[in-house]
């Protein structure tokens, strides 16, 4: 008999400070096998490593100088990348005309300024969490920002391991481990790109986005008349990025329509879309049917009360007018490359992204879910029925170990660099798999620094590379593993790696994710006084807001695994539902389903026994009886009120098999 109990960690939520750090950026108060203690063990590093590397360059006889793969076939070869679809698979094509798939990292230089650190505090007064002091401005001037006010203890340690000419030294070794390694390009985040003779991709934030404005378009011309005259002659630029995550949502227009300025161009063009749709009464979803669009620009308005089908319309009309725009300009500035308009990741309405995909080559897109969950089941339909490529050029996979503080929603929390390893080959293989999909680039090349990146409060071991400029020898392992087999993957001549329960949220987590391949889940943040103290519990979540046509239907959550027929003994899932909720009988919110085979699921009649009362109720939730076959049980969430969506969640599962 195996017994299985979890509830989840009591960490979430909670703000964890930065670590301190030694002279190297490492973290002070935790010590590690391969942790740095004298310059001369970085000098030792290189010279190990140079050996390693002696030699290594691309096969000339397999691949063309961009990383194509000469298989063969070549199509037609136009001087710049472009993008095929051939045998029911797109592709990027490289200027000579062979089939390239995107395997790059983001973040390649270390004088990326993500990897600087903020010296002091907003009052003026040094950081107290530099325990050895920071490196010195005399001795590591480029460590430094120009404003004197962040320093990078990677570019100080990059000066102590190459030594004077260190940026070109670097430049060598980093091509060689890129290459070395299986990667054939650079993703986001390299501006201004600094290895030679690699595929990359280009990022530049426009500085103005609503596509409104009357002064959009001028704004947007000149930045990317600027930007196009530089690289449009540029054969190993793949294509332009023009905005990141910055796509609009439902609270995008929330925003939009409580502005009281007057000078809101996008609250004015809804409201213009309200008046063509209620005969000139553009109020009238308000309450305020005589008023005048001019009127209601004064006033603070609900986006609640604005039906679905009027919300969608617009941020689908918003996101093609801002990328038709941007298309035509590129066109206009440079013929010659692919244009990949904005990033987009969860938080983004998926009308955003469905009116990107008309004017974009390739649709670009972020997620840190070992799973992929939210492009597979939200993104991939509609890309699917536009036919449309995409890439993942942000995704990531981190430990708690040195020191690091645990990253977001933990959908990518592992144990050990081993696991990050093969997580990264599990979610790279099983996106190479997808015929729509053209490629993955790796968020980061380094590390975070441990005392937060200068510009926000990010510090996480996203990292390929350490602090110290030394390579994660174990997940390395993986990631050359899983290079080597995406192309095959891609061209459907291999299959993807199964998954493995790598996951660590928090420990035991792993036992219903990522075996759960239907739904999405997030993480409840209310008061967990609320919840008697139990700070982690997981909700239905769906990425960019909720669809109002979902309402009340039962929507799967997580499954668990017997590993065999009838191999359930006991089986308890321990819920939450808030009191005051509508309607407030469990059995209205929560379902349980079996399955013999975790692909078709039929409804198990179940039993809820009240544990706790309080604002929020605890339930037991477990079924009356199970048939002979059965082997998954999941329990679905049904969503009476979309909006808020802390209403129903899951705290707990108990588990006992045969």
């Amino acid at each position: 008999m195996k017994r299985f109990l979890f509830f989840l960690s009591l960490i979430a939520g909670v703000h964890l400070a930065a670590a301190p750090v030694d002279r190297y950026g490492q973290a002070a108060e935790v010590d590690w096998p391969e942790k740095v203690s004298d310059d001369s063990e970085l000098r030792n590093d290189l010279e190990r490593e140079t050996k390693e590397l002696a030699g290594v360059k691309r096969e000339s006889g397999r691949f063309d100088r961009y990383g194509g793969v000469r298989s063969g076939r070549t199509l037609r070869a136009t001087g710049f990348f472009r993008v095929e679809k051939v045998e029911g698979r797109w592709w990027l094509v490289t200027p000579e005309g062979n089939l390239f798939y995107l395997q790059g990292v983001d973040g390649v230089p270390y004088n990326e300024h993500g990897y600087f650190t903020q010296v002091n505090r907003p009052d003026g007064s040094r950081r107290d969490l530099f325990t050895e002091g920071v490196p010195d401005p005399g001795q590591f001037p480029a460590a430094w920002s120009k404003d004197k006010k962040c320093v990078s203890f990677l570019t100080a340690n990059i000066r102590r391991k190459y030594g004077p000419d260190y940026h070109k030294r670097w430049m060598d070794l980093t091509t060689g481990r890129l290459l070395a390694w299986g990667f054939n390009s650079i993703g986001k985040w390299n501006n201004p790109f600094v290895v030679k003779e690699m595929p990359f991709l280009w990022d530049q934030g426009l500085l103005i986005r609503d596509p409104y404005d009357p002064d959009f378009e001028r704004s947007a011309e000149k930045q990317i008349k600027t930007m196009c005259a530089g690289l449009k002659n540029n054969p190993f630029l793949i294509g332009y990025q023009l905005a990141n995550e910055s796509g609009w949502n439902r609270h995008s227009v929330d925003v939009r329509l409580k502005d009281v300025s007057g000078k809101s161009h996008a609250k004015r063009a809804l409201l213009e879309q309200l008046a063509a749709a209620t005969g000139g009464k553009p109020g009238k979803f308000f309450g305020l049917p005589e008023e005048s669009i001019d009127r209601l620009m004064l006033k603070k308005l609900d986006f609640r009360k604005v039906p679905s089908r009027e919300l969608d319309a617009f941020i689908l009309k918003s996101s093609q007018r801002y990328h038709s725009t941007l298309r035509r300009l590129i066109r206009l500035y440079d013929p010659n490359h692919l244009f990949l308009g904005a990033s987009h990741c969860s938080k983004q309405d998926i009308r955003w992204i469905e009116g990107a995909a008309e004017f974009v080559d390739i649709v670009p897109l972020h997620l840190y879910d070992m799973n992929n969950a939210w492009i597979l089941n939200f993104v991939l339909p509609v890309l699917k029925r536009l036919d449309k490529p995409y890439a993942q050029l942000e995704f990531s996979f981190t430990t708690t170990l040195r020191g690091f503080r645990p990253f977001g929603d933990r959908k990518s929390i592992v144990a050990s660099h081993r696991d990050r390893g093969r997580a990264f080959q599990y979610s790279t293989e099983r996106m190479a798999a997808e015929p729509l999909c053209v490629g993955t680039a790796y968020f980061l090349m380094y590390d975070q620094p441990l005392t937060s990146r200068g510009h926000d409060n990010e510090a996480f071991n996203f990292g390929l590379i350490d602090v110290t400029d030394r390579p994660y020898r174990e997940m390395i392992a993986s990631v050359k593993e899983a290079n080597a087999r995406l192309f095959g993957i891609h061209a459907g001549k291999l299959a993807p790696v199964r998954p493995e329960p790598l996951l660590l949220v928090e420990k035991n987590y792993r036992e219903i994710m990522p075996f759960s391949q239907h739904g999405f889940h997030g993480y409840d943040m209310t008061n967990p006084q609320l919840h008697f103290n139990q700070s982690d519990r997981l909700h239905l979540y769906f990425p960019g807001g909720y669809r109002h046509d979902l309402s009340g239907k039962f929507l799967p959550l997580a499954t668990v695994d017997a590993n065999r027929p009838n191999g359930f003994r006991k089986l308890e899932f321990q819920v939450f539902l808030w009191k005051q909720a509508n309607p407030g009988r469990p059995e209205k919110w929560f379902q349980l389903e079996e399955s013999p085979d975790n692909t078709v699921f039929t409804p198990v009649k179940a039993k809820f026994k009240l544990l706790a009362d309080g604002p929020f109720r605890k339930y037991a939730f477990s079924p009356v009886s199970l048939a002979a076959d059965t082997r998954y049980v999941r329990i679905s969430f049904a969503q009476h009120n979309p909006e808020q969506p802390w209403i129903s969640s899951l705290s707990g599962v108990s588990v006992e098999r045969r």
